[in-house]
Parts: structure tokens; C-alpha cells; sequence
């Protein structure tokens, strides 16, 4: 046997009391004369032998009206067989979902406040020696301890909204995990409330239930209506922030709802840019609508756009952060077959700043905030410039490469295998006549206003066979007669241009068509090392930090009421924070916000994962169901909403010994109170 509040058993010393006044009674005692005491004594003797049997009785009855009462308030149970276990009868655990679904508007408010109501009444009806396990989807430290009634009603008060998802089988997978942490009796028969809307989406198993007996009380919320309307996703048609120039922003507003949706509002703003606009939405369909403005100076910019709706809220605003620069900044790096056009070429523009060096004296440091790398009529290609240029490509920059007249296959192709372009073959000269520009690409997107295949493409003599292979991914961005790639893009995290000649004269005079400057600036352009618009939280994405971060200055990430010091990697030189383990928890919410060290980085912008925003909810047949699949030998349905209140569950629970200790205690009290009024 043990007690729930064994503090109590020291009031057991209270019996002290009873026993020495019944030691000692100080009692008076009146003298009477008697002419002969014989018979008195007679009289006395037998009086004094009932007394005496009237006071042990009495005070035996006090003694354990007073013990009971003591044990009452202690409330003793039983345990399982070895010391420290969980009783059998005990035991319940508690899954209360937090995730943005249950921001949904039930029949007595939003289904998280139905969720924390329910399992109120549910704990609120256990015995107070009951043990709780409450689990919500963060899946934190302190949710795998076991609870006292008081820490769970205190638990369930604290839970708020979470942006972490988790499907059915992950939570239940969790309990069990926790389950097995715990000295639970072998064989014992785990009681499982899930407060949940079920949606469809998390309704998926790939495992089975481990324990071999588990008790499930599913219990569904429902919501009023399942519409929702979102901000699904957001884009710039042009990946390039000019002063001054053009920006087009896609708005991807989706309607899950069986209604025509006639002038939603939709609000824009950002930075000094505010515009309001009205859509109209198919029901249960997606629209695409774009906004045009421009930007007034450089800078970093941020802002958001947002849909108004009345039912969940979460995905109803998109940020975005970017940041509008001042020039790009492009290396030439020279070799022995350089010519001059491409240092001409960017001179026509001051938006293009650009450097020369001799491809033989780089280091790495030349590669500081550079967008895009021109390797100029370069034969010799050494494993230290392969790596230089492979590990700028993973961090976001560019690279254009035009060979020399006499190329070193083994080291080209080094250098463009790891690019993901084909190899480097035999010069040709064969079919060379340039057959037609892709169009389609992004790449020649505002480049021509429309499609024209009657232009007169410039010659080119010779070319070098492009060789593809299974690592190969590209893009032809002009394709010539004999069905090769004279120009292919390859787009990993940055890009990677390849010529398949050479801009010498020998090849041809294609460096001095008109072509060629278009080319060239255009490669520029897009190259911009851009940071991304904005990161998903939870999502395995990085963003990068193209400044020298320091051990004792680490990023912060700042907002209102949040100082964060994020996760980091190093990627060659470059530092990466990442939001995949940054959860609730950690304050964040979706937003826009400021990066730091000792001097202002910029700025990044957070955005809830869309998952939740299908609101479509598994039917209790398939609920139920689902969990028949997965093991569960004994399933109690139920269901809370407009039409449904939450039944009596009868959770299997300890027998109340209190009580029986407060009957026992009366009884002894109503004994005491006979012996003194009967027994003369």
C-alpha cells in the first residue's frame, strides 16, 4: 500500500489525545454516608466493571474514527508489485491536438478551447491518485513526465497553438516511445484519450501498436464548416530588384470551399508600396492574380500579403523580405586565349561592376562578394580552381565558362561533371550553324518581346562535342544544326553556364554579334546572389550569410520580444542558419524579422507550412477503422459539435479508498455516540 499525500500520516499523532484523557479522568467524586456498605460495594464493584468496559469501548471507537479519518486524507492505493511502478489502474494518457487546424470554429468556440474543455471534464472525473501523461504536438521534454491531477489541469490551461504538425501514427508512435521509458507492469492496459478534428491528411499508419493491450478513446471535434481561404504561396516572375524597375509579384490565393467567392480582399504591402484588391475565387479552386511596382531605393525590403477571412487564421498572411542592390559584381578571370569583349560588354552598364585577374593568381578571397565568374579563354583548369568555382556554385554564385582554342578535356570535364553539364568532346566542325534559341527557358524571358525564329544568328566555325551522361542536367539555351548544345545552364544553387566553342576568331566571330552582348548581360543579370524571399518554419532550408561570422559574434535573429541565437552550419566559408529545429518553443511565430552580429545583416522572413490549411477531416468510420489496423483491441468513440456533446467516458481508474475511509470514520463516530447514550 502507499499514499497519495503521505504528509497526512503524521496526524496519527492526534490519537495521543484521547488516550491520556482517558488515562486520566479528573473527575470529582461526591462522599455519601451509609449506615451499612455491604450492599453498596456489591453495587460499586459491578458499576465499576461496566464503566470500565463503556470507556475501553468508547475510546477504541474514538481511536479509529480518528485513524480512519487520517488515512482518509492521506487517500491510500496500491501499488503493482515491485515499488516505483505505475498502478494499473492509474494510468492515462492524453493526446491534445495544438496544430492550426484546430483553430477552426466549433459550436462553443475554436476546437482547441472545446479540446482543453473536454479533457478538463475528463481529468476533472478521475480519482485524485490517477496519473496523467498529456502530449501535445511539440513533443517536449516535460510532456514525457507523468503528472499528478493538479500538474495536468495546470498542463492543459498552459497549451496555445502550435505550428508543428504531426500525424496520427507519429503521436501514437511518441506515446509508445514514452510508454517504454516508463516502469509500466508487463501486459498492462494502457488508457488513450485523443482530442482531435482527425484530419485526412494525418491520417495515415505505417506501424503497429507495440503494447499489446491499449484502451482508445478517440474523441472528434468538429468544426461549424471546413471552408478556408489562404495565401498559398507567393513569387517573383523576375528574380532581379533594380532601383526603379519593375516588379511582379504572383499571389497564389486558394479557396477551399464549395462556394464562388466574389470580391475576397487581398492586402499588399510592402515597404512603402500599400495597394488593396479585390479577386474572385472558383470554389475549391486556386487563382494566380500579380501586382507590378517598383522600388525607390536600394536596400533591404520586407513586407507581407494578406487575404481576409473569418475562419483560420494562420494562413491567411504571406511574408517576404528581399533585398534591392546596388550593382552586381562580376570576376573575369583571364587566360591565355582571353579576348577583350567581355570586360566591353559590362562597361556599357555601371550596374555591373567587375574585376580582371589572371585565372593563375586567384585566391579564394577573390571570390568575396562576387555574383557571377567569368572564366575567359581558359585551357588549364586546376583542382584548386575546380574546387574554388564548385564550392562557389553551392553557395549561390554564378559561373560562365568560355574555353581557350586548345582545352584540356580531363580537367574540363573534372570541373563539369561536378557542374551537373555534359563533358567536353572532340572539336567539330560539322553542323555548326546555330539551329534556334530555347525560348521557353526563364533564361530568354524579356529578352524578346515575342518568339521570332527568322533572326539571323551569328556563325560559328567549330564547336566541341557536348558529351551528356547520366549526371547531366541542363538546360540547351541555343542548340545547333547537329542537334548539340552550343550554350547549355545548368541550376543547382547557382548557375552554370557552359559555351561549347571558343570566343576566339579562330571559332568565329560570334563575340562580335549582337547576340553576344545580350548573352552576357543577361548572364549578369540573373546571376544576382539573392537571398531567399522567405524560409518555412520547420522545413529543412537554410539561409545564407554572405558575411565573415565570428565564433564571438553569432547571428541573432530579432523580433518583437525575441532575441535568438538560430542553428549554424559552414558551407566553405559561408555561414548558414537553419529554422528545421526551431520550433514553438523558441517564440517564433511567422513574421519578418532582423539579423545581427555586432552590425545589421538584413533581414529574413518566416512563413507557416500550409499543410494544416486542408481542413478536410476523416469520417469516425475511417477513424475508427485506422485503428483497428494498427492494434487497438478496444475502441470508445466519440464526437463534440453542434449536434454531439462529449458522452460519460468511463475511464478505468483506481478504486476511490478515501471514501471508504470517510464511511468507516462516520461509523466509528455513530458507535461512539450509541455506547455513550445506551450502554448505562
Amino acid at each position: 500500500m502507499a499514499f497519495l499525500y503521505p504528509g497526512f500520516l503524521w496526524a496519527f499523532f492526534i490519537l495521543i489525545i484521547p488516550i491520556v484523557i482517558h488515562l486520566f479522568n479528573f473527575k470529582r467524586y461526591k462522599t455519601m454516608y451509609f449506615s451499612s456498605l455491604a450492599f453498596v460495594k456489591h453495587v460499586d464493584e459491578k458499576t465499576k466493571a461496566t464503566k470500565s468496559l463503556k470507556n475501553i469501548l468508547v475510546l477504541l471507537s474514538r481511536l479509529l474514527a480518528f485513524a480512519f479519518l487520517v488515512l482518509a486524507f492521506a487517500q491510500p492505493y496500491f501499488t503493482s508489485k515491485n515499488d516505483g511502478e505505475v498502478s494499473k489502474a492509474s494510468f492515462l494518457s492524453m493526446y491534445i491536438d495544438n496544430s492550426f487546424s484546430m483553430q477552426s470554429r466549433g459550436a462553443e468556440g475554436q476546437l482547441l478551447s472545446e479540446a482543453r474543455e473536454n479533457a478538463r471534464s475528463i481529468i476533472k472525473n478521475a480519482s485524485l491518485d490517477t496519473r496523467f501523461i498529456i502530449v501535445t504536438n511539440d513533443f517536449s521534454g516535460s510532456e514525457e513526465r507523468i503528472m499528478t491531477k493538479v500538474e495536468a489541469f495546470e498542463k492543459i490551461d498552459n497549451i496555445e497553438f502550435s505550428p508543428i504538425t504531426r500525424s496520427l501514427n507519429e503521436v501514437i508512435q511518441w506515446q509508445e516511445n514514452n510508454f517504454s521509458k516508463k516502469n509500466l507492469e508487463d501486459g498492462i492496459q494502457i488508457q488513450n484519450v485523443l482530442l482531435s478534428d482527425f484530419q485526412e491528411i494525418n491520417l495515415k499508419f505505417n506501424s503497429k501498436l507495440n503494447v499489446e493491450e491499449i484502451l482508445m478513446y478517440p474523441i472528434k471535434l468538429n468544426a461549424e464548416t471546413d471552408n478556408n481561404i489562404l495565401i498559398d504561396s507567393i513569387w517573383f516572375s523576375s528574380p532581379i530588384h533594380k532601383v526603379n524597375t519593375k516588379n511582379e509579384l504572383n499571389i497564389r490565393i486558394q479557396n477551399n470551399s464549395p462556394l464562388n467567392l466574389t470580391n475576397t480582399e487581398v492586402i499588399i504591402a510592402i515597404d512603402s508600396y500599400k495597394k488593396t484588391i479585390f479577386v474572385d475565387i472558383p470554389e475549391n479552386q486556386s487563382i494566380v492574380t500579380k501586382i507590378g511596382y517598383m522600388d525607390k531605393s536600394i536596400g533591404f525590403k520586407t513586407g507581407k500579403v494578406q487575404v481576409v477571412d473569418n475562419q483560420v487564421f494562420f494562413d491567411d498572411t504571406y511574408y517576404l523580405s528581399y533585398k534591392v542592390k546596388k550593382n552586381i559584381n562580376v570576376l573575369i578571370l583571364n587566360d591565355d586565349d582571353a579576348i577583350p569583349n567581355l570586360s566591353m560588354v559590362l562597361d556599357l552598364d555601371d550596374y555591373f561592376q567587375y574585376t580582371t585577374i589572371d585565372i593563375k593568381a586567384i585566391t579564394k578571397g577573390d571570390l568575396d562578394n562576387v555574383d557571377l565568374i567569368l572564366l575567359n579563354g581558359t585551357n588549364k583548369i586546376s583542382n584548386g580552381l575546380t574546387t574554388y568555382i564548385s564550392d562557389f556554385i553551392s553557395n549561390g554564385g554564378s559561373v560562365a565558362l568560355f574555353p581557350g582554342k586548345t582545352p584540356i578535356p580531363n580537367e574540363w570535364n573534372n570541373l563539369l561533371s561536378k557542374l551537373k553539364l555534359p563533358l567536353l568532346g572532340k572539336k567539330i566542325s560539322t553542323g555548326t550553324r546555330i539551329q534556334s534559341l530555347n525560348y521557353a527557358d526563364p533564361f530568354f524571358r524579356s529578352v524578346f518581346k515575342t518568339e521570332n525564329n527568322k533572326l539571323n544568328l551569328p556563325s560559328v566555325q567549330s564547336v566541341f562535342q557536348a558529351v551528356s551522361n547520366n549526371q547531366s542536367i541542363y538546360s540547351p539555351l541555343i542548340s545547333l544544326q547537329n542537334g548539340l548544345p552550343l550554350l547549355a545552364l545548368s541550376q543547382t544553387n547557382g548557375n552554370a553556364f557552359m559555351f561549347y566553342s571558343s570566343l576566339h576568331p579562330d571559332f568565329g566571330n560570334f563575340s562580335k554579334d549582337a547576340l553576344f552582348p545580350t548573352l552576357i548581360l543577361r548572364m549578369s543579370e540573373i546571376s544576382q546572389r539573392k537571398l531567399p524571399e522567405y524560409l518555412i518554419l520547420g522545413d529543412d532550408s537554410r539561409f545564407p550569410i554572405y558575411h565573415k561570422i565570428s565564433i564571438d559574434n553569432p547571428v541573432h535573429i530579432i523580433g518583437e520580444n525575441l532575441d535568438l541565437i538560430p542553428p549554424s552550419i559552414s558551407i566553405s566559408g559561408v555561414t548558414y542558419i537553419t529554422l528545421n529545429s526551431l520550433e514553438k518553443n523558441n517564440g517564433f511565430i511567422s513574421g519578418n524579422y532582423s539579423l545581427n552580429t555586432e552590425i545589421p545583416l538584413g533581414n529574413i522572413s518566416i512563413n507557416y507550412n500550409r499543410r494544416e490549411s486542408e481542413l478536410n477531416c476523416g469520417t469516425n468510420n475511417l477513424i475508427i477503422d485506422l485503428l483497428k489496423k494498427i492494434g487497438a483491441k478496444e475502441i470508445v468513440f466519440n464526437e463534440v459539435g453542434s449536434n454531439h456533446k462529449l458522452s460519460t467516458i468511463d475511464i478505468d481508474k483506481p478504486f476511490s479508498y478515501w471514501k471508504i475511509c470517510i464511511i468507516f470514520t462516520l461509523i466509528f463516530v455513530l458507535t461512539e455516540m450509541l455506547l455513550i447514550r445506551l450502554l448505562k
